[in-house]
């Protein structure tokens, strides 16, 4: 009986000296998951936009670019970005001047999609440009910096280029020349070096700004996407007979460095 007691003592405290071994174990196991765990969840940000929305030829147009923040906070986010592509220019906003952040802020909170702005401005004749980004931000207490490529197709501009705006140019008195003018909308994007002749009836008059051989736009010798400006010129009808006329009108213009000119008529009014 003394020696199955003892025995059983003996056992008990053999039992008793292994469980802190256990304990500690099992404690470090726990630690080294936590820390597996932590590893696994730093941060990192990920390009959403490989490719942007198109740019027509010819044209100016902000591109939007999508970010998305995992596991942790990415802060002072921003972009710079460049091309080798010929003629494309890049720009950014107003606010942010040399770089682009995002809409809401600079900062990509975990989970978070937003997105940055660049302005490209694509000559005619362009093929698909390549955008080498640079994004910078701060994560996990570290500056990250990492370069992406971004693809903004380049779409060919279809259609006509200008559409004129005016039908009736208005009517001069015989008793006094007066100046009448057509409007033009642009219809492609860019054309320059803008200019109009007239012809008239033979007893017409026209005489041009300046005393010039041709008149041109208004506010400037361009004509963008959508833009209406007009050409004046001064008409003096003296000699005509008061009723209704049609004037020939010529303009031409410069796409892409190509000459190109579209025909037209108005008509117009001589009164008493």
């Amino acid at each position: 009986m003394k020696k199955a007691l003892t025995l059983l003592i003996a056992t008990s405290l053999l039992a008793l000296s292994a469980t802190p071994v256990l304990a500690a174990d099992k404690a470090g196991t726990s630690q080294a998951q936590a820390q597996q765990v932590t590893r696994t969840k730093s941060g990192k940000v990920v390009l959403k936009t490989k490719k942007t929305a198109a740019v027509v030829e010819g044209d100016t147009a902000w591109v939007a670019i999508s970010w998305k923040a995992k596991n942790t906070d990415a802060t002072g986010f921003r972009i710079v970005a460049s091309t080798n592509a010929a003629g494309v220019t890049i720009s950014y906003p107003e606010n942010t001047g040399a770089y682009s952040s995002l809409m809401d802020n600079d900062t990509l909170s975990a989970g978070e999609i937003d997105f940055t702005s660049l302005k490209v401005s694509v000559p005619y004749g362009s093929k698909n440009v390549n955008l080498n980004v640079t994004a910078t931000w701060v994560q996990d207490g570290q500056t990250q910096t990492k370069d992406y490529s971004v693809k903004v197709p380049v779409a060919k501009f279809k259609g006509d280029d200008i559409a004129q705006a005016t039908s009736d140019a208005g009517s001069v008195s015989k008793g006094a020349p007066a100046w009448l003018g057509v409007a033009w909308t642009g219809i492609a994007p860019s054309l320059d070096n803008v200019q109009m002749t007239v012809s008239g009836p033979a007893d017409v008059v026209i005489t041009y700004p300046a005393d010039g051989s041709f008149t041109s736009l208004l506010y400037d010798a361009t004509l963008d996407d959508g833009e209406t400006d007009i050409a004046n010129f001064l008409v003096d009808a003296a000699a005509m007979t008061p009723g209704s006329y049609i004037f020939d009108v010529v303009l031409s213009y410069t796409r892409g460095g190509v000459s190109k000119s579209v025909a037209g008529q108005v008509s117009f009014q001589v009164t008493n």
